[in-house]
C-alpha cells in the first residue's frame, strides 16, 4: 500500500468516525427524517441494496441538486 493510499484511508476513517459521532447524538425519528435508521449500534441508511448491509458499508447519496445532469 502506498503512502497516499495510506494517508486517504486514514482520512476516510476519521471523517465516517465524525459522522457516526453526529449521527449518534440524534434520537431515532430525526434519524428516520433524514433518511438513516440505527441497527445494532450502528447507523445505517433507509435505502441500499444488501451488498451495502453485508459490507457495513455506509453510503450517503447527493441530493438531487447535486447529481449530474443528462443531455
Amino acid at each position: 500500500m502506498s503512502l497516499i493510499a495510506l494517508i486517504n484511508a486514514a482520512k476516510e476513517y476519521f471523517i465516517r468516525r465524525q459522522y457516526e459521532a453526529s449521527f449518534k447524538q440524534l434520537d431515532n425519528h430525526s434519524l428516520k427524517d433524514i433518511g438513516f435508521y440505527r441497527e445494532e449500534g450502528r447507523i445505517r441508511p433507509l435505502s441500499g441494496n444488501s451488498a451495502d448491509k453485508e459490507n457495513n458499508a455506509e453510503t450517503v447519496k447527493a441530493p438531487p441538486s447535486r447529481l449530474p445532469l443528462d443531455g
